[in-house]
């Protein structure tokens, strides 16, 4: 006698489930109403597919939620909250000194203090949240002194970017010119930013004959770190941080005309953006390059043509930290795919007339990704132009006020400064992880009423955008640019003070003061 699935106890047909994606357990729920049943009664399934709606991931065993019915409702009172924009705490965070170089990832905040155009010293804090106060970190001595650093939380590690200054009054660029190579030390965060990190095998990686840079800035995406440089030439450098392999390494000729910023994708995968033809998103993957240290040009993808030739000052790219995994006591996090990129335009002055405003357009990774995925070496590195891939694929905005400080994108959410008329700024966040319309679950009108929300009611100013918007021609590009990508925007309520800057994380919206 034959068996079929459905014969199986349901114990071990749950957890054969739990093996499965999300969309294959939603695919699974639709073959019969066994399985329909028994995916809707299991939380834990339930809890997978829910991850999944909000591009998360699950974090370690443990921490203040440590049953799956404590993540599902933690998970969906955040969902809630973000919605409606509504913290259930406020807590200021005092840092001093002068902040030469700083970031925030995994809850981290941290700033290296500014002393003659290096940093020595280093300052972090655990930033406050629902389940735990603030713990900090304050390095009086790094050892050496910084241009950068990068941290990963989940990897205890923090890589510094040594600030190495010219010999004499020219620099030598050979091999034996020591002072000027680059140093990146790999260190142990918990054992105050001081130790070396025991995944390393070199503590510090090492570049020689490269000459003073003095523009550079790195990143850490799980076992990788790369840097990237613009002064006094432009290059990508990436090792294998654990294992201090060069992986990718181009400067000058090697690199594409008129680079102007860096960011990874994935770990084998980065972008630049260049400043050439009105502007360009070039993707390379270093994955299974054929040429060592030369990666492989998969795809360039066109801007709109600017209007009557116009030169394009800067484009920028920012997106969210990398995460090797969810920190320890965080119960879920954003998943490395589930992000978005932010890019912003500065146009010659002239081009708009008079009417200088910053451009910007978000684009998902995902969209990025894809030619990843078809990639043919026969065939070579796809050229697209914008009417192939921008119209449905990106959102473009023009902001009455420019983006101060980095980390304003986290995930597939962007903070926005929204000027007002006092002349102030106002914090709003974009969420552009939008699903099909759905009637609200029991579990999430109950999360939403024990935090105050009417789960009924659309949060004031709160608005769901799905028609394109036009972005007119003759001001910035040579003809109207439409794009529709949806997205879901919530001003912050009640925003009585006045911030520079707005920083975005998994639970947190941070905003910024200056004391200078």
């Amino acid at each position: 006698m034959k068996l079929s699935l459905l014969d199986l106890p349901l114990e071990i047909l749950s957890e054969i489930l739990t093996h499965l994606d999300h969309l294959s357990i939603l695919r699974s729920s639709a073959v019969c109403k066994q399985l329909h049943a028994l995916v809707t009664s299991s939380l834990l399934l339930q809890y997978r597919i829910e991850l999944a709606a909000d591009g998360l991931v699950d974090g370690p065993p443990g921490g203040p939620a440590s049953t799956t019915a404590a993540r599902m409702e933690l998970l969906l009172e955040r969902r809630a909250a973000w919605r409606a924009l509504r913290p259930s705490r406020r807590a200021a965070v005092a840092l001093a000194g002068h902040c030469h170089a700083y970031e925030l990832v995994g809850g981290l905040f941290a700033k290296a203090l500014e002393e003659f155009g290096a940093a020595r010293r280093l300052v972090a804090s655990w930033l406050p949240s629902n389940a735990a106060g603030e713990t900090r970190l304050v390095v009086d001595d790094l050892g050496v002194r910084i241009k950068d650093f990068a941290l990963d939380p989940a990897q205890d590690l923090i890589v510094l970017l040594e600030h190495r200054p010219a010999v004499g009054p020219i620099a030598s660029t050979s091999s034996s010119a020591a002072a000027a190579d680059i140093r990146v030390h790999l260190r142990k965060l918990s054992a105050g930013a001081v130790a070396p990190h025991p995944a390393a095998r070199n503590p510090v990686l090492c570049r020689h004959g490269l000459g003073p840079v003095h523009g550079c800035m790195i990143q850490i995406v799980e076992d990788v770190v790369g840097m990237y440089f613009w002064m006094p030439f432009h290059g990508v450098l990436i090792w294998n941080w654990m294992t201090g392999e060069e992986l990718v390494f181009i400067q000058d000729n090697q690199a594409p005309d008129r680079i102007w910023d860096f960011s990874f994708l994935s770990p084998r995968v980065y972008m630049v953006t260049t400043l050439k033809d009105g502007g360009e998103i070039r993707i390379y993957s270093f994955a299974n390059s054929s040429s060592p240290k030369r990666p492989l040009h998969v795809a360039t993808l066109h801007l709109p043509p600017p209007y009557n030739h116009r030169g394009l000052l800067e484009l920028t790219t920012t997106t969210g930290p990398f995460l090797a995994c969810p920190p320890a006591n965080m119960p879920f996090a954003s998943g490395r795919d589930a992000r978005v990129h932010v890019f912003t335009l500065h146009h010659d002055p002239a081009a708009q007339l008079g009417r200088w405003r910053p451009a910007c357009f978000v684009v998902h990774n995902r969209t990025l990704m894809q030619y990843v995925d078809v990639y043919r070496e026969e065939v070579g590195a796809a050229d697209e132009p914008w009417e192939h891939w921008g119209p449905n694929g990106t959102r473009f905005f023009v902001l009455a006020i420019g983006f101060q400080w980095l980390r304003y994108v986290h995930g597939t959410r962007v903070v926005c400064p929204v000027l007002q008329p006092t002349g102030e700024s106002r914090a709003e966040v974009l969420d552009f992880n939008v699903h099909a319309s759905r009637a609200l679950t029991a579990g999430e009108r109950l999360a939403a009423t024990r935090l105050g929300i009417d789960p009924e009611r659309r949060p004031e100013g709160a608005r769901l955008v799905c028609e394109p918007s036009v972005f007119s021609s003759g001001m910035v590009f040579a003809k109207e640019v439409v794009t529709a990508l949806p997205y879901y925007t919530v001003p912050a309520p009640g925003q009585r003070e006045h911030y520079v800057g707005y920083m975005i994380d998994e639970q947190r919206l941070l905003g910024l003061k200056s004391v200078y």
